[in-house]
């Protein structure tokens, strides 16, 4: 199995392509996820489904939440994006290329 895990086997454009599409899904999920809490309060302000004033909160702060990151990843420059990339896929590279532990479980 360590011989799978060899970080000179792995070809850097292939980890850095699997990283971006990670990035591109996670927009899409921000995207959805923000678009669900202001679904919520537009309900709970038209009175089609009242929300709890705990529920109200934490969905306002979850729109709130949503937005700002969102629009932070969106802000990215293409340079600031790439060295993100080239960071999560070195980051991979080191934790893949770590040796298993040999465990020895007593009876």
């Amino acid at each position: 199995l360590q011989e799978d895990r060899d970080p000179t086997r792995a070809k850097a454009n292939i980890v850095v392509t699997e990283k971006n599409n990670r990035h591109e899904k996670r927009i899409a999920k921000l995207t959805e996820l923000l678009e669900e809490r202001k679904e919520q309060l537009a309900d709970h302000a038209s009175g089609h489904r009242k929300l709890s004033t705990e529920d109200h909160s934490r969905v306002l702060r979850q729109r709130s939440n949503f937005e700002k990151k969102l629009k932070q990843i969106q802000s990215m420059t293409k340079q600031e994006r790439a060295e993100m990339m080239k960071n999560e896929a070195e980051a991979a590279d080191r934790m893949n290329s770590l040796d298993y532990l040999d465990f020895e479980w007593k009876k």
